[in-house]
């Protein structure tokens, strides 16, 4: 009788395995996480100002550039009204440009520019003698910087460039480039404007986000006519994986 029962509940085991075979239970799953675009990586470049009174928005940013630049120059010579000069060898002035455009084609560019020793800098590529720094990131630092008036003339000032296109062509932060038929502008033509870098975030893509304030006076390059730039505020893209960055 014992061996009967036995064998009946073996026999129900089997079945009730069989069945559970045949009718798996489904365990709830979890819908798969969708992965949201990080918010900072969707905003493009742009740059607001007031000058005269004037709101400016520029929001397309429409080309940017490595720049190199022989640093320290001073006149070894003037032939017949041709300025020869000469600067340090071993050093390269290097700036990154932004130039930026509206509808009506009203613009400015913004250069960003510090002189580097060359073994502190490093050839752009092979097909190219532009030198760029090792450490991309030191140019945008957060910050204040001063304005580099001597820009394009001895490129001994480290610092930020401002010049204006379309309706305010003409007007810029440095002086004109000769040596010999225009003085070094005055830095109190700056005394009372101000460049802050006030932040550098790096996006998850490895790009990084820059943000920066300031307050400029621009004027024909022998610093006369000057005119005043106020509240100004510029965000741009930089992706130091990039040569051109």
């Amino acid at each position: 009788m014992k061996i009967k029962n036995l064998l009946g509940l073996a026999m129900a085991l089997m079945c009730l395995i069989a069945c559970k075979k045949e009718n798996p239970v489904k365990e709830p799953t979890e819908p798969p996480t969708v992965q949201k675009p990080d918010p900072l990586e969707l905003l493009k470049d742009s740059i607001s100002y007031i000058i005269d009174g004037n709101q400016m928005i520029q929001m397309e940013s429409i080309n940017k550039g490595l720049i190199n630049a022989e640093p320290n120059k001073k006149l070894d010579s003037l032939v017949k009204q041709k300025e020869y000069t000469s600067g340090d060898r071993d050093s390269v002035m290097f700036g990154r440009f932004f130039k930026f455009s509206d509808q009506n084609r009203s613009g400015i560019t913004i250069s960003f520019l510090k002189k580097y020793h060359k073994n502190q800098a490093q050839p752009a590529n092979n097909q190219t003698s532009l030198f760029m720094p090792v450490n991309k990131l030191e140019l945008f630092t957060v910050g204040e910087r001063k304005f580099a008036l001597d820009f394009q003339r001895n490129n001994s000032q480290n610092g930020i460039v401002l010049e204006l296109q379309g309706d305010n062509y003409g007007f810029q932060t440095n002086g004109y480039p000769s040596l010999v038929y225009h003085a070094l502008l005055k830095p109190e033509l700056q005394s009372q404007s101000k460049f802050e870098i006030t932040n550098l975030q790096k996006l998850k893509s490895g790009k990084y986000i820059l943000e920066a304030k300031f307050n400029a006076s621009v004027y024909w390059g022998d610093g006369t006519h000057p005119r005043k730039i106020d509240n100004g505020y510029i965000r741009i893209k930089i992706n130091p994986e990039s040569i051109y960055f």
